[in-house]
């Protein structure tokens, strides 16, 4: 059991390290954002002295760990997303604000030919064609899922692909081609810009591609609610937009 003195200085330890009246914001983000995210929190953090504490997940992940009771102050995950949590009680119904959009792309590895994936026809030649590739696992990222359940299933390729895709678990997934471990990597082009040792080689064509929008939102159950309000404000602000779209992001 912890002494009064010793609580006194856990407390004073915090504050010091938080700086006098500083908060600290929590935020369970999909890890598609995180490029962005973190250049905007800093921006915050140094504009208004309070602290910005992320954790970054695949969006099924983040739905079981608020199923599960974590707290947090904010969300920010596909706008689709949202409204189950809003139904729910998770989050607070029509807090919820745009942030920053995403589109999905296609990596090789540095050095490597560049596919023509300019049509649908130049993508299923490329899968294909390939003998391994990455995709992040459907039932835990919102690439993975719309790559397994629209972009195979249109191509009439699914269960060949299926066969030979080692599906991604989280975090930037186009290491596994850095790596050399596979070919080619399918995912959000936010994940795919950050990694060394890959090529971007462009996005999916109009008719094969998913515009993602994230969106935070705050929660029930936020022990900060003005702060991380103002910082959800700043998130989706125009001071903040020139941040995400240097990181390769689109307007929402």
């Amino acid at each position: 059991m912890k002494t009064p003195m010793l609580r006194a200085s856990l407390a004073a330890s915090l504050l010091l390290s938080l700086g006098a009246g500083a908060v600290e914001v929590t935020v369970l983000s999909g890890g598609a954002v995180k490029a962005g995210f973190t250049d905007v929190a800093a921006a915050w953090e140094k504009k208004t002295g309070h602290r910005v504490k992320a954790t970054f997940a695949p969006a099924g992940e983040m739905k079981k760990r608020l199923a599960a009771g974590e707290r947090f102050d904010l969300v920010v995950m596909p706008a689709e997303d949202i409204p189950a949590l809003e139904r729910d009680g998770t989050v607070v119904a029509g807090s919820s604000r745009p942030v920053a959009a995403g589109t999905i792309g296609v990596a090789v590895r540095k050095g490597a030919p560049l596919p023509d994936i300019s049509s649908n026809e130049g993508v299923k030649r490329m899968l294909v064609d390939a003998k391994s590739l990455t995709y992040m696992d459907p039932t835990r990222g919102t690439s993975g899922k719309h790559v397994d359940e629209v972009v195979l299933p249109k191509l009439g390729v699914r269960d060949q692909v299926r066969a030979k895709a080692t599906l991604g678990e989280g975090g930037m997934i186009a290491e596994k081609v850095a790596s050399g471990e596979v070919e080619l990597a399918i995912h959000q082009m936010t994940e795919i810009l950050p990694v060394a040792g890959v090529t971007l080689v462009g996005p999916l064509p109009p008719d094969l591609q998913k515009v993602t929008v994230y969106t935070g939102a705050l929660t029930r159950a936020a022990p900060t609610a003005a702060e991380a309000s103002a910082f959800l404000a700043f998130l989706a602000s125009v001071e903040a937009r020139p941040l995400f779209l240097a990181r390769g992001y689109a307007a929402p």
